[in-house]
């Protein structure tokens, strides 16, 4: 059993993989509760851990110490190319490791063009085409994610609503011209990243002459997929755990670079 680990910038998600690449279990927790978290090979049964951390050093310490000292634990840095995919990033080692994960996983779901979207705390627009046969991940976009972008407004304004509470409430209806303060930062932000995604979709369906699909993971996927615009919604699709399933694929491809 592979033990699989996604640090992000607020939770932290793990699963257990078999060797048929099949999620046997599966959790997540914030990050301020990484200390209360048993991650022993004891507890879950276990063979070796990999990790995507953009947490930064405390969570490091803490997952080490949650996982134990005799497992074999690769923390996962992204590279020039791996398990079929390359990287075209200006220096590759600094595009952020779940990125890198949740690439390899879109390229080998579908083997074809995709947009990558990690809906998150920060949400990421990655492109990835085809080239000679094999994925190349030519560029993408950072913004704040849905709720970071609503909190922002609050936090630098002085009459709209508190950003917690913006944050918390959904539009109160489907009305395309929103006609309150709430609705307005909502549907504004989710606007704003709807509408990068399917900008991205047309420049990348410019780029390799045809249509790409969207693959959207984290929190927030399938709000962003319901709203997007119908030309970029025919081939976007909602994947569970993207970054956990690339963590999967970059393990497996190491192990049998190992054993050649």
């Amino acid at each position: 059993m592979l033990l699989t680990i996604d640090c992000g910038n607020t939770r932290t998600k793990w699963a257990l993989f078999n060797q048929a690449g099949e999620i046997t279990h599966e959790n997540a927790c914030l990050n301020t509760e990484l200390m209360t978290i048993d991650l022993s090979p004891t507890t879950l049964n276990y063979q070796r851990a990999i990790i995507s951390n953009v947490s930064g050093e405390q969570s490091v310490a803490l997952i080490k110490k949650s996982l134990g000292a005799n497992i074999a634990t690769h923390w996962l840095k992204s590279t020039s190319k791996i398990a079929g995919v390359s990287n075209h990033y200006n220096k590759p080692d600094t595009l952020g490791c779940d990125r890198w994960a949740a690439l390899v996983a879109a390229w080998h779901i579908k083997q074809a063009p995709c947009v990558v979207v990690n809906a998150g705390t920060a949400l990421t627009i990655d492109a990835l085409t085809i080239n000679n046969n094999q994925a190349a991940f030519i560029g993408g976009l950072i913004l704040p994610g849905l709720t970071l972008m609503q909190q922002s407004l609050g936090q630098a304004t002085a009459q709209l609503p508190v950003a917690n509470s913006v944050a918390s409430e959904a539009p109160q209806s489907n009305d395309s011209f929103p006609k309150n303060t709430v609705d307005a930062i909502y549907t504004g932000a989710l606007q704003a990243i709807t509408g990068a995604i399917t900008l991205m979709s047309h420049k990348l369906q410019a780029e390799c002459k045809q249509l790409p699909y969207i693959l959207i993971s984290g929190g927030n996927a399938q709000t962003i997929k319901d709203s997007l615009m119908s030309d970029a919604t025919q081939q976007a699709l909602v994947v569970d755990h993207l970054v956990l399933r690339g963590l999967y694929l970059i393990d497996q491809f190491m192990q049998s670079e190992c054993a050649i």
